[in-house]
């Protein structure tokens, strides 16, 4: 039974009641049936109409009423459902039986994320464990660029947990820039972890002061790098890594005799290795071409980077304390400036045809007439402690240059030799004074 508000009834009542007590229009009631009357026509039904038009008005007004009364209110909003957290994710890595091995090296750690994004690049070496996680409506893709690795999901249900595939085809990918990229819904939530059986090779860079002979160049097993020549009174630099998935052990490289021979060993340790090496120019002369065999096993991942400039300073000794990090140039250049609070001694090697001069507002010194590879130090005169002092490089565009500023602790003189170090040496080598 429908309810009626109260007052709404009795103002009703009300209206009815005076509808009966009032009596009719006369355009209604008194209704002439003889001869027509044309002019009065119009006005009698126009009258008639109005009434009907009252009660019909009275009428909506009720109604309109009465839906007002008895409308339901409008309920909330309707809002998507935020994206589940991360909280929903199971926990990685799972390590161990049915998940990745507890001696695999991790390439990219656990990384949490929503909707589609892509990771970083790595470069794989060996067997690959890609394990991951996911939350919330919709399919879920994670994949390599290369399509190398794949894998599809129409959904991530709750009971799937966390899912470890193992990629063993290293033919595929070995020593190739490997990205994955995760497509999703903005509204889901995953996980993904990635790791390897081989540590990843060291990152090699190229310095400021160096022309690249052989640019970063991965393998496996054994190989012919790109042929090459040497500019004269240059420095040939080498620098290498390996690893091994078994348990050969050595990489070995073999050029003319400019080059000579290199071997690189403990490729089957835990974490491979790393080294380096470097010639001298051959009477100031260039050498070329070069052509270098790498000869390994099939199971050793190698990474091999060449370049011509001067051969590393190393580090100083303990006791002496630099000013500022070593500078690499070619050509003219400037120097950071920096606040001495003791006597400073500069530490520096170029190679290259043309001479080293450096420069600061109270001094020009020569380093050396010929570069060649050579390295030395000497100790600017006049030098004042808490003076600022800006020093700029003066040498052919061809001649490249590293400069390392310090000052002398108590251990001995200025230029001791401390901070010269051949490229791969373990301790600091001798080296002769031209003097200050």
């Amino acid at each position: 039974m429908l309810d009626i508000d109260p007052g709404l009834d009795s103002k009703l009542r009300a209206f009815f009641e005076h509808i009966e007590a009032s009596g009719p229009p006369s355009g209604l009631t008194d209704i002439d049936i003889g001869a027509p009357h044309r002019a009065s026509r119009p006005f009698n039904l126009f009258a008639g109409l109005a009434a009907a038009a009252v009660v019909a008005a009275s009428v909506v007004v009720f109604a309109v009423e009465l839906r007002g009364h008895h409308t339901p209110a409008p309920g909330p909003a309707v809002t998507s459902s935020p994206p589940p957290s991360a909280s929903s994710l199971k926990k990685m890595p799972l390590l161990g039986s049915g998940g990745v091995p507890t001696a695999a090296h991790v390439v990219i750690p656990v990384t949490h994320g929503q909707g589609s994004v892509q990771l970083q690049t790595f470069v794989p070496q060996g067997t690959l464990y890609i394990q991951f996680d996911c939350a919330g409506p919709g399919p879920f893709t994670i994949a390599s660029t290369n399509r190398v690795f794949g894998n599809d999901l129409a959904q991530c249900p709750s009971s799937l947990g966390v899912s470890t595939f193992v990629v063993e085809s290293p033919k595929l990918y070995d020593d190739k820039p490997l990205t994955f990229e995760i497509t999703a819904d903005r509204s889901m939530t995953w996980e993904v972890f990635v790791a390897q059986s081989r540590p990843l090779l060291r990152p090699f860079s190229v310095l400021a002061d160096e022309r690249v002979l052989v640019p970063v160049t991965y393998g496996t097993g054994s190989a012919i790098l790109p042929t090459f020549a040497v500019g004269p009174d240059e420095w040939l630099n080498i620098r290498e890594a390996c690893n091994s998935g078994g348990v050969a052990n050595t990489l070995t490289m073999v050029g003319n005799m400019y080059f000579g021979s290199d071997e690189l060993d403990q490729c089957s340790f835990p974490d491979g290795a790393t080294g380096g090496s470097g010639s001298g120019p051959p009477g100031g002369s260039g050498s070329g071409p070069v052509s270098v065999h790498v000869t390994a096993d099939p199971s050793i991942s190698w990474e091999i980077l060449i370049t011509e400039g001067p051969t590393d300073l190393g580090e100083p000794s303990p006791a002496d304390v630099g000013v500022a990090p070593a500078a690499y140039g070619m050509g003219p250049g400037s120097l950071p400036a920096f606040t001495p609070t003791q006597t400073y001694s500069v530490a520096f090697v170029c190679s290259g045809v043309g001479s080293l001069t450096i420069v600061s507002s109270t001094f020009t010194h020569t380093a050396t007439p010929t570069c060649g590879g050579n390295s030395d130090y000497f100790t600017p005169p006049g030098q004042v402690a808490g003076q600022p002092v800006s020093l700029s490089v003066e040498a052919p565009a061809g001649v490249g240059w590293e400069i390392f500023i310090y000052q002398v602790g108590a251990s001995g003189s200025p230029g001791a030799c401390g901070p010269v170090r051949e490229a791969g040496a373990a301790t600091p080598v001798a080296c002769v004074s031209s003097g200050a």
